[in-house]
């Protein structure tokens, strides 16, 4: 199973705005009628059933939206890109990666796709540049110029599979998990009489009477999995999502109750919840009857566990139908708790905080340096080699109030001036 994976997404760029002018008889001043670019193709994540594992990003490691369509004559509009659509497993956890991916570099949640039909937008396409009838004024009667099409948002993403399973199947290596897996479903995981047989999740649907539950086989753990030693890591973030474990115990080793309390540990020091989550003792392999010696001489201290346990045999089948019995109950109530909770959970409404339009600041090179999606779109998309395009950012400009931010900055006309990665000289 291929779980994690790293790739790079673009959004579609912006269509370029069209330069052009009406021509026609008896039309002597027909003016400009160039039309606007269509807006980029966003980048889409949507988790779908259908789609079990991460394994085809690996062949696709670029995901590239498509652009939008340049304007044309006669004011007609460039069409917009339809949005790329990618499907992902359902349980998918998308991480944006700054700086392109480095292996130090702070990754941040952008969307945890949970459930079937979730989707995020991942990378946004640029916007549609304006043609040249945009920008007529009063005292520009002709502009021979149009906007190009903004960039699409470019971005490093790492895409994790985190198992979505009702009850999650923990132990040490070769305690029996993956022949209760078989017992219980019809889940086929590898089954040899040594450790580390079962080196991915397994996961298999268990029927209980008219009603069922997805169950999850979680590769062995050992001591230190929860520091990362083995793929300890890799295994531990799969029993995240599941809301029963059983902790399937070998009853024939020498000493079981450290076997209980290794796992302990780790769920304990790994974190994210783990030992809260309820959790069933399976005491297996009872058909040795070493293995049920030890399960009437440990009788009291696994009661001092304060959890329900069960002997089994999952190679014979003995108990393994009750254990089902009891998981799917757990299952159950847990189901019925968050119901109640949504219930009583009444949504809250906030306004979103007003947005600043844009910044202005002194670098440390003490050259202005203006930020905002406004402005740093304009510079960005302007033909600023044109004198009337010029006038134009400089004009809009000081609709935003950049002139008066700059003023306070002490900029004077002539100046440098940042915008984004445009670099101007100020002009009033």
């Amino acid at each position: 199973m291929i779980d994690r994976v790293e790739l790079r997404v673009r959004g579609g760029g912006g269509g370029d705005g069209f330069v052009s002018f009406r021509r026609e008889k008896y039309v002597p001043r027909g003016g400009p009628d160039g039309g606007d670019g269509g807006r980029g193709a966003d980048v889409v994540l949507v988790a779908e059933r259908r789609v079990s594992t991460l394994a085809s990003f690996h062949a696709r490691q670029r995901l590239h939206a498509k652009d939008g369509v340049p304007g044309g004559p006669n004011q007609r509009r460039g069409a917009s890109a339809p949005h790329l659509r990618v499907a992902v497993p359902v349980g998918t956890v998308v991480w944006a990666l700054d700086g392109g991916g480095a292996a130090d570099a702070e990754a941040v949640l952008l969307a945890d796709l949970a459930e079937e039909g979730a989707s995020a937008v991942v990378a946004r396409g640029g916007r549609g540049g304006f043609g040249n009838r945009r920008f007529t004024t009063p005292t520009r009667r002709a502009p021979r110029f149009a906007q190009r099409g903004a960039a699409g948002e470019e971005r490093t993403l790492r895409l994790e599979l985190k198992l979505l399973a009702d009850v999650g199947l923990v132990g040490l290596p070769n305690a029996g998990k993956s022949t209760l897996l078989r017992a219980w479903s019809r889940a086929t995981p590898k089954v040899a009489p040594y450790p580390f047989t079962t080196l991915e999740p397994e996961l298999g649907v268990v029927e209980v009477g008219y009603d069922s539950f997805v169950c999850a086989d979680m590769p062995g753990l050992i001591e230190g999995a929860s520091v990362g030693v083995g793929l300890g890591h890799e295994f531990l973030r799969h029993i995240e999502r599941t809301r029963v474990l059983v902790h399937v115990v070998d009853m024939s080793a020498d000493d079981p109750m450290v076997a209980i309390a290794t796992i302990d540990e780790e769920l304990a020091t790994f974190g994210h919840g783990l030992a809260e989550k309820p959790q069933l003792v399976a005491l297996n392999k009872v058909d040795d009857p070493d293995a049920r010696a030890h399960v009437e001489l440990l009788e009291p201290r696994l009661a001092r566990l304060g959890r329900s346990w069960l002997a089994i045999s999952a190679a014979t089948g003995e108990g393994t139908a009750e254990l089902a019995r009891r998981a799917l109950a757990r299952v159950r109530e847990i189901d019925e708790r968050d119901a109640r909770v949504r219930a009583s959970e009444l949504p809250v409404l906030r306004p979103e905080p007003r947005r600043r339009r844009f910044e202005a600041v002194l670098g440390e090179d003490e050259v202005a340096v203006v930020t905002g999606p406004t402005p740093e779109w304009l510079a960005a998309t302007l033909p600023l080699d044109n004198l009337d395009a010029r006038q134009e950012l400089f004009l809009r400009l000081r609709r935003l109030g950049v002139a008066r931010a700059l003023e306070r900055l002490g900029v004077e006309v002539g100046d440098e001036v940042r915008i984004g990665d445009v670099t101007v000289r100020w002009e009033v």
